[in-house]
This record gives structure tokens, sequence and C-alpha cells, in this order.
């Protein structure tokens, strides 16, 4: 059996609002290469970990199809990735403008969706708002 992520790191005070919607199943952040940076703690390491690398394929795709189609530039961000199956949702979207994170909710069929989108959004705009707010490094040559 592997090992379980633990809810801790610099994102996973995110995921609690999340988890805690009647419905959600798991809750993760992760770098837009597939990178887990927090999950929900009823995901395994590896399953977090290859279920990180696939939302990231899904999202790069998904955003590439929809620019495609419908004209626009590449660099046009994409707002919410949402599929369905028999078995449930799941969605993911960006966190904040110019950061390199995804945020994203898998639930049952009676998870309500507003709400989990709704929630998903604000706790993405705050984790947004925490990452950009994290001043650069600066090489200057001093240690």
């Amino acid at each position: 059996m592997s090992e379980a992520y633990e809810e801790s790191g610099p994102s996973a005070w995110v995921l609690k609002p999340i988890t805690e919607i009647r419905g959600v199943r798991h809750a993760l952040t992760m770098t837009l290469d597939g990178m887990v940076q927090a999950t929900s703690e009823n995901l395994t390491k590896d399953e977090a970990d290859g279920i990180g690398a696939m939302t990231a394929a899904l999202h790069s795709a998904s955003r590439a199809a929809t620019n495609a189609v419908l004209g626009a530039p590449p660099s046009t961000p994409l707002t919410t990735v949402t599929s369905h199956n028999d078995r449930g949702t799941y969605m993911v979207m960006p966190v904040g403008e110019g950061t390199n994170t995804l945020i994203a909710a898998a639930g049952d069929q009676d998870m309500p969706m507003g709400v989990v989108a709704a929630t998903m959004a604000r706790q993405a705009m705050k984790l947004g708002e925490q990452i950009m707010s994290v001043p650069a490094r600066v090489n200057d040559g001093v240690s």
C-alpha cells in the first residue's frame, strides 16, 4: 500500500473548505506540469501523483482545443474544465492569473456543483493572492 500525502504544505489549507462540502471525495492542488502540491487525506501519494499528471494533461489539451475551436490566441487562459460520468464530476480550474497552479475537486452525483465551483473559485483566488504576494528571490550574489 502506498503512503498518503499529508494534508500539509503551503496550499493544504485551501482544500479543507472544499472537502467539507457534501459529496466531495477528493481535492488537490498541483502545478501546470502535474506536480502535486497538496491533496485531501483520502488519496495515496501514488494515486495523487497519477491524478496530478493526468489533470495537467487534461487541462493543457482542453485549453489547446478550446482556443483552437474558438479562434482564441494560444495563450488565452482556460477558466474551468469539468468532466462528468455516471460516478460523478471532476472540476479543474487555475489558481489566479499568472500562477502555474491548478486546483481540482472530484465528487459523486450528489455533489452540489454550484457550491463546489463557487468554493473552489474563492479558495483559488485566496491561494493565488498568497502565491502572488510572496516576494521573488533575488540572486544578487549575497548569501
